[in-house]
């Protein structure tokens, strides 16, 4: 199981066994060795090539355990005691971008949680998310995909990022099951990923349509630095300025 898996993620990243083998600094014939289950690897040689590979905490778990060993990393739920101490930091985040909107969400694009102008933007009960995907809420059919004037462009850029975490997560991964239900939506097969703003625009800006009023935001993304738990490596707080 681990070789296949080792095989799948190097093409996935479009690395040749030598290249796998110069940026894990080992032999070409030790890769092959392990690719071919002639050799089995330490634990240590595969945290070093999911290293090599670039993989996010979450797959590195998957390999070790692939391999027979035990995982490295937590992988906390969000209501775990374990992640009291990032709740609170992304509380503080959220009230101090009040009135702005702010949402937490996950590699998935669940929203984790929101301030109160996110809740009053998509919609969301002051109850808490629940369930909530940012993916699903721009791409069905529903209030939140009516209120955005320039759906497309904000459509196209939500693509090119489920992709990119497709690519760093895999095919298999929660992030390509929210891309699968995208991409069956009315429009998704039309979208693009090539085209940019336009405009001379340096930003793409979401224009956001309430109550017959047109606001336009521009967003920045804010990650932990040095995870060391697979759940913590993926949240990400968007937060929303005026434009």
């Amino acid at each position: 199981m681990f070789s296949a898996m080792l095989r799948e993620w190097r093409g996935l990243r479009g690395m040749s066994q030598l290249d796998l083998a110069l940026s894990a600094e080992v032999s070409t014939r030790h890769i092959s060795f392990i690719e071919s289950e002639r050799s089995k690897p330490s634990a240590d040689m595969v945290l070093r090539l999911a290293e090599a590979l670039n993989l996010p905490l979450r797959e590195r778990n998957g390999l070790l355990v692939a391999a027979g060993y035990a995982p490295q990393f937590g992988e906390s739920d969000w209501w775990s005691d374990a992640m009291a101490d990032v709740r609170r930091a992304t509380a503080l985040l959220l009230a101090a971008h009040e009135p702005h909107p702010a949402i937490v969400l996950d590699a998935a694009f669940n929203i984790l949680d929101a301030n109160p102008g996110a809740r009053g933007m998509i919609g969301i009960s002051p109850d808490g998310p629940g369930t909530l995907n940012l993916v699903d809420l721009v791409y069905r059919p529903g209030p939140v995909r009516d209120s955005i004037v320039n759906w497309v462009e904000v459509a196209e850029y939500l693509l090119h990022r489920m992709r990119e975490g497709v690519r760093r997560q895999g095919p298999q991964s929660a992030m390509g099951a929210v891309m699968r239900r995208a991409m069956v939506q009315p429009g998704a097969a039309l979208l693009s990923t090539v085209r940019g703003p336009g405009r001379g625009a340096v930003l793409l800006p979401l224009e956001f349509k309430v109550d017959g009023q047109i606001t336009r935001w521009f967003t920045t993304v804010t990650s932990f630095g040095a995870p060391q738990d697979a759940l913590v490596e993926e949240i990400t707080i968007e937060q929303f300025h005026p434009a």
